[in-house]
């Protein structure tokens, strides 16, 4: 449909290189557009030809029709044509909310009342403290994983989600008694005397860390080029002031635990990629480096 102009999917920052149309998940299909009335027509001939087709029927009544910076008015006529509701932002799309703002405690309401839910119903029943330690580290420890993969969670949801330690001492007695053991020492290996318990802001980092290590493996894949065309490259990377996964990158546990081997030289920067000794060039030999930078720019503006 877009390779043949009839629909114009949604452009990715001001290159005006990289175009997104479409995304789907099993039976999740989510379109990515410009607002007009054009591509209106477009989806909506397409999912009925796909109806004829396939012999399918496509849900318009559960689909919606959801708008950044578009007046209200447009939307109501738009899905009077598609038959189908108006949604708003951030909605859900494969269980997380898109458009939403992760620094905000709002963001994450869903999780922690997932949490509630399930101890309010352990609560109800007397665990021994193995029992307790089992659902903690296997079933707790497991539910925020997959909003953790994608968002850095702020300090107060940190605190939230770390506050079921209580179940962990008490379980179901209401009656608050004395710590006996320090909850950084649960949280420690096996190894050392603790119980293993993850930390989540450890943890969080962790898992925003694998998205660094993806982009160094998989610069050419779809999501990496929308990301670089979004945030831009600065320096031959990724800049990672608008995503919390690449904001982890330029922090030094990532940074100083990277290695680089030069190869054929085509994806590695002279200057500052640590490809030899312990740092980067641009480090080692700063003086240097600044006026063969002040050089590059005089050329630059000569040119």
């Amino acid at each position: 449909m877009s390779g043949n102009n009839l629909f114009t999917g949604y452009r990715v920052g001001n290159s005006g290189t990289t175009f997104v149309s479409h995304l789907q998940f099993a039976d999740d299909t989510l379109i990515l557009g410009e607002k007009s009335w054009a591509n209106i027509r477009a989806m909506r001939d397409v999912l009925l030809l796909f109806q004829v087709l396939s012999g399918l029927k496509v849900s318009f009544a559960k689909s919606l029709l959801v708008g950044a910076n578009v007046a209200t008015s447009w939307l109501n006529e738009a899905v009077m044509a598609l038959n189908c509701k108006v949604g708003s932002i951030p909605f859900m799309y494969l269980g997380l909310p898109i458009g939403g703002n992760a620094r905000r405690l709002s963001f994450w309401e869903q999780l922690i009342n997932r949490f509630k839910s399930r101890l309010s119903v352990w609560k109800l029943k007397h665990l021994s403290l193995g029992g307790r330690l089992i659902l903690l580290r296997y079933v707790l420890s497991s539910l925020p994983v997959y909003a953790l993969s994608f968002f850095k969670a702020p300090s107060g949801i940190v605190s939230s989600i770390e506050s079921i330690s209580d179940f962990f001492f008490f379980g179901s007695d209401d009656h608050r008694k004395i710590f006996w053991v320090d909850w950084n020492t649960v949280c420690s290996s096996k190894e050392v005397g603790g119980l293993g318990v993850r930390r989540i802001m450890e943890f969080n980092t962790a898992l925003l860390g694998k998205w660094c290590w993806r982009e160094l493996e998989d610069a050419h894949n779809l999501w990496c080029r929308v990301l670089s065309a979004r945030y831009g490259i600065g320096g031959g990377r990724l800049m990672g002031g608008g995503r919390d996964a690449y904001a982890m990158c330029r922090e030094e546990w990532f940074t100083n635990h990277v290695r680089r081997t030069v190869g054929n030289g085509r994806n590695t920067l002279f200057w500052v990629d640590v490809w030899l000794g312990g740092e980067a060039f641009s480090v080692r030999f700063n003086r240097l480096y600044c006026r063969w930078i002040g050089r590059y720019q005089c050329l630059i503006c000569v040119r």
